[in-house]
């Protein structure tokens, strides 16, 4: 039997995306730290462990002053939370016998940037096609970018200066993957997401629609990101 990792076996990983589902949106200089003052505010991160320049790979400053100059795209990560604050935002464990000060979360992940990176989930569940590239200004295709450090927490990533038209997908669900779906429609595709990895600490929501019941986060964050959020949850 699959068990937490407070029970000691190996088995299913899982992790919620939020992520802005409006094609037009771009973050602001002030979306990091208006997002990283929500997290403050539930006991998820008060500063970020490290900063990664998503285009290079290189590791930047933590300093506000570097992340709120997110230019294509960066990846600011927060360690890892015990206890109440996950139970708080997740509700009950998948399993019964853990306790809540055993529950945990092993990082959260602000990706914020200029350019579109589309959404990567479970190849068994849900996977999205891209039916149509961006274009440019001048009508001409995007190819995807090279050589991204995305941590398997997007698949590809199209430039998004100079944008005449974003790019358009198209959701193939599994028919066991119904009864997850939180949202009827999604883009697909994101310029904003935040990530929070539970590890093997699985919510009780992973059994059934992947929504957190903490629904006052969900709306302080999308108040933080100026923008609408969709959720999509991940096994690995």
């Amino acid at each position: 039997m699959i068990r937490a990792a407070s029970g000691g076996a190996v088995g299913i990983e899982y992790r919620n995306f939020l992520v802005v589902d409006d094609a037009r949106w771009r973050p602001q200089g002030d979306t990091a730290s208006r997002v990283e003052q929500v997290l403050r505010a539930w006991s998820l991160g008060d500063r970020p462990d490290t900063v990664i320049d998503l285009t290079r790979g290189e590791q930047l400053s933590t300093e506000p002053a570097t992340v709120a100059a997110q230019g294509r795209g960066i990846a600011v990560v927060y360690g890892g939370v015990d206890g109440a604050a996950v139970e708080k935002l997740a509700g009950p464990s998948y399993y019964s016998e853990v306790r809540t000060v055993d529950r945990y979360i092993m990082r959260t992940t602000l990706l914020i940037g200029d350019d579109y990176r589309i959404q990567t989930t479970s190849d068994s569940s849900i996977y999205f096609e891209v039916m149509e590239p961006p274009l440019d200004g001048r009508g001409n295709p995007l190819e995807p970018s090279d050589g991204e450090f995305s941590s398997n927490l997007y698949a590809d990533t199209f430039p998004g200066a100079d944008i005449s038209s974003p790019p358009t997908l198209r959701a193939h669900v599994s028919e066991f993957a119904q009864k997850n779906i939180g949202s009827a429609k999604c883009n697909g595709f994101w310029r904003g997401a935040l990530v929070i990895d539970f590890g093997k600490d699985l919510p009780s929501f992973a059994r059934s629609v992947h929504l957190l019941p903490a629904t006052q986060f969900v709306g302080d964050l999308s108040e933080a990101f100026r923008g609408p959020l969709v959720q999509i949850g991940e096994f690995n």
